[in-house]
């Protein structure tokens, strides 16, 4: 095979690994979690839709709250990995980016280094990137996976996905950026991708704003 050959069959390996990644852009939460496996693409905003998990926990946060953008952010409350309380209506003054996703999922896995680059870049102007884990069962594959990808944004863990429940999705990842005065500014289901434009211009203002 000469050098032509060679490089033409990495740059369709390159663009089939891209259209691949493309294609996998969210995983619905009613699959049944596999280790190890990516889970089937789907998006879908069906106003209402809740996995059976969301379902039974129906009652844990008040359906009747709107989370869609320009609505105030509803009440929530979760554990940390650390165990320390995650409390979303005591973050009122920061920029919350909440993102819902899990172990098993992997679009939520594809977009991490996006995420912590978010962290990264806005920290210090008042961004704070929040992780809720919907994986079900204990918590020991959300702290091997938090280990490995070093991440350093907190992350929250909700097995019974009431979280889920409260935002309507059954679509992982979901995530919402938190304006200072506790409204969302921006919402969207499925993976963030490098280089988001729209992100990017959203997490500016709401940063922006005073506190």
């Amino acid at each position: 095979m000469n050098m032509m050959m060679k490089r033409t069959l990495q740059s369709t390996l390159t663009l089939l690994t891209t259209l691949c990644i493309a294609g996998t852009l969210a995983c619905t939460k009613t699959e049944t979690p596999v280790t190890g496996t990516t889970q089937s693409a789907a998006k879908s905003k069906t106003p209402g839709a809740k996995s059976q998990t969301a379902v039974n926990t129906a009652g844990a946060e008040p359906e009747s709250a709107r989370t869609e953008v320009g609505d105030p952010m509803p009440s929530y409350a979760a554990a940390y990995l650390d165990g320390k309380p995650l409390n979303l209506a005591a973050e009122k003054g920061n920029v919350v980016f909440l993102n819902v996703w899990a172990t098993w999922c992997g679009p939520c896995r594809f977009e991490t280094p996006e995420l912590q680059a978010l962290q990264n870049q806005y920290a210090a102007n008042g961004l704070k990137v929040i992780g809720v884990s919907v994986d079900e069962g204990d918590a020991a594959a959300v702290k091997t996976f938090v280990a490995e990808q070093k991440i350093t944004y907190p992350i929250a863990v909700d097995p019974e996905g009431r979280i889920a429940t409260m935002l309507q999705t059954t679509v992982l990842p979901t995530s919402l950026l938190i304006g200072r005065d506790g409204k969302i500014v921006w919402r969207q289901i499925g993976a963030v991708m490098p280089n988001d434009a729209k992100l990017k211009a959203a997490v500016e203002k709401a940063v922006a704003a005073k506190r």
